[in-house]
């Protein structure tokens, strides 16, 4: 029964458009600059083991000077081996400022079947491809120092003025996310 009115309230209202979000032009930009480093979309994990194998993506560290990963659920711990350099020096750098500190990582690359699950449980999550799935992008905690899940401006403050001086330089693009509290981090 409620296919028959579904069907024809299709039939009577044709022209009737469901929502759907425009990427905006930063999404975009910051898409671009995910696909730039040629790897394309990670579509599951037998993909993810293949460029593993071919050394496009290369393994992140558990602990490195300066970060750690947390438990990841719907992502694997490999970025394109630029931004394995790039969150060492912004770990590195972040020690000189905030002294012996460190930072959580929370996530790293996604396959789109990851993407897929994460949309079930964080609405934040991009319902168009997200740079995670290139192998380019990491989310840091702003709420997240030191194994201690608690608001530190301080410390907060100083990641996000290495993000800036990051930025500045053209290394990557980043993002505060609100609703995730994090630094969404785009490799360029």
């Amino acid at each position: 029964m409620y296919r028959i009115i579904f069907v024809l309230f299709l039939f009577v209202f044709p022209t009737l458009s469901f929502a759907q979000t425009k990427p905006s032009k930063e999404y975009l930009t910051h898409l671009k600059a995910a696909k730039s480093h040629n790897i394309g979309l990670v579509k599951d994990k037998t993909h993810l083991n293949k460029l593993v194998k071919q050394g496009k993506l290369v393994s992140i560290k558990q602990r490195g000077y300066g970060y750690r990963i947390n438990k990841l659920t719907h992502s694997h711990p490999y970025l394109v081996p630029k931004g394995r350099t790039v969150l060492n020096a912004i770990a590195r750098d972040f020690v000189k400022v905030a002294g012996q500190n460190f930072f959580v990582v929370t996530s790293l690359t996604r396959t789109e079947a990851d993407q897929k699950r994460l949309r079930r449980v964080n609405s934040n999550a991009s319902s168009n491809n997200s740079s995670h799935c290139f192998g380019s992008a990491l989310d840091i905690s702003y709420i997240r120092f030191n194994h201690k899940k608690q608001v530190n401006t301080k410390l907060e403050k100083k990641l996000e003025g290495v993000l800036k001086q990051y930025q500045s330089q053209g290394k990557i693009y980043f993002v505060k996310e609100r609703h995730s509290r994090c630094f969404h981090i785009i490799i360029r």
